[in-house]
């Protein structure tokens, strides 16, 4: 019987940490995909033209 009571705990200590771990990561993702966010916001993407000698794809000048 001690160890039905043992292998009880672990199952909801592992039920416990693996809830922790779940709401840790998805905080620190949402931290990351806002700070990707306002990169984007505050970065100028450079337009891509298409070189037609190399066929490649080059960020537009000027």
């Amino acid at each position: 019987m001690p160890q039905l009571f043992a292998l009880a705990a672990l199952a909801v200590g592992g039920y416990v940490l693996a809830k922790a771990v779940r709401r840790e990561m998805n905080r620190v993702e949402a931290r990351v995909s806002k700070s990707a966010a306002d990169k984007a916001k505050r970065e100028r993407v450079a337009t891509l033209e298409r070189d037609p000698d190399t066929g490649r794809y080059r960020p537009r000048e000027g």
